[in-house]
């Protein structure tokens, strides 16, 4: 037997007693269980039911590290586009290694969510010597399933980005040009490869617009493929406005003139140092009420929640998602 083949036993078996484990706790506290169930095609790991009938569908990971946005996103996906039925409750993820910070954010804003991890699970086998036994030797023991290391030279690229940002909050010693070229480093350091072929300092044929930068938008990640399909755009404008001030409606008129439906250009990400005014923001709604012109208003602090994220797994996509999702919704009549 191989090393590998080895290590997928073992990785299974872990999974398998961690699985087992929810499912004998559930039963101990007074539920009935089905295990490996499949709702319209979805297999789920088990849906409990209460002495009042009511059911929850159950997720189990086990991971060593706490679990990332991206799986927390996914699950979530999944468990609200399935249609369960009437008497169905609030999903519950449990998680043995407990929920990343942004993950726990997303879980507690969606609100509709329940989500245990080791804390819970603990408080819920209190009373239960044996399973209480079990939960302590599945939390010693070294789970297989485990998230890529960390590249070292990423990691401190990304620290250098924002204490950048964050000096630059605080005091603005920089040129524009200085600052556009900060705000390129991030979104090449957070997106790359989904973004790709960053071009400084572009301007059209005629000459006539001119903006800092701009890329091109790769196929292949769900929400890039989404923003591409949704505004109808072949690459994304970036305008970097370094006042010391918010940026007012003026800016988003100024930038709006580059944006084009017949050329596929109908998405601008509009950077500033301290971010929008009120009226700036009103701008923007007017440019995608009336046009259908995407001016996403990001600010310096944005940009390090997006270089905070970028360690997660789609943990930046999602942020620059619910970004754009407030925005749309928000939107006047």
């Amino acid at each position: 037997m191989t090393k590998k083949t080895e290590s997928h036993k073992e990785m299974t078996a872990h999974y398998n007693s961690a699985e087992n484990f929810v499912a004998d706790l559930f039963q101990r506290l007074g539920y009935k269980v089905d295990r490996d169930v499949r709702i319209n095609g979805v297999e789920i790991d088990m849906v409990v039911e209460n002495t009042d009938g009511l059911r929850a569908p159950v997720e189990v990971k086990l991971y060593r590290v706490p679990l990332p946005l991206q799986t927390v996103v996914e699950i979530m996906h999944m468990l609200e586009t399935t249609t369960f039925g009437d008497n169905m409750v609030s999903p519950i993820i449990v998680s043995f290694s407990g929920f990343s910070r942004s993950a726990r954010e997303v879980l507690q804003r969606k609100g509709n969510f329940r989500f245990w991890d080791e804390r819970i699970l603990r408080e819920k086998a209190e009373r239960i010597p044996d399973l209480r036994k079990r939960l302590e030797k599945i939390l010693a023991e070294e789970p297989t399933v485990v998230e890529e290391h960390q590249n070292v030279s990423a990691i401190r690229e990304a620290d250098t980005l924002i204490s950048q940002l964050q000096h630059h909050i605080v005091e603005n010693t920089l040129s524009p040009s200085q600052y556009e070229k900060l705000c390129m480093q991030v979104f090449s350091h957070v997106f790359s490869p989904n973004l790709y072929g960053f071009k400084q300092q572009s301007e059209t044929t005629d000459g006539a617009n001119r903006y800092d930068f701009i890329c091109r938008i790769k196929h292949g990640n769900a929400f890039w493929d989404a923003l591409r399909y949704d505004f109808r755009t072949k690459a994304i404008l970036f305008e970097c406005k370094n006042y010391n001030d918010k940026i007012t409606a003026d800016q988003v008129y100024s930038t709006e003139r580059y944006l084009f439906n017949g050329a596929l250009r109908t998405v601008c990400f509009l950077i500033s140092r301290l971010g929008p005014n009120e009226g700036c923001i009103r701008a923007a709604q007017g440019a995608m009420r009336e046009s259908g012109k995407l001016v996403l208003l990001l600010s310096n602090q944005d940009l390090i929640e997006l270089l905070k994220l970028g360690p997660e797994r789609g943990g930046p996509e999602n942020y620059l998602d619910e970004r754009i999702w407030d925005f749309v919704v928000s939107l006047p009549r």
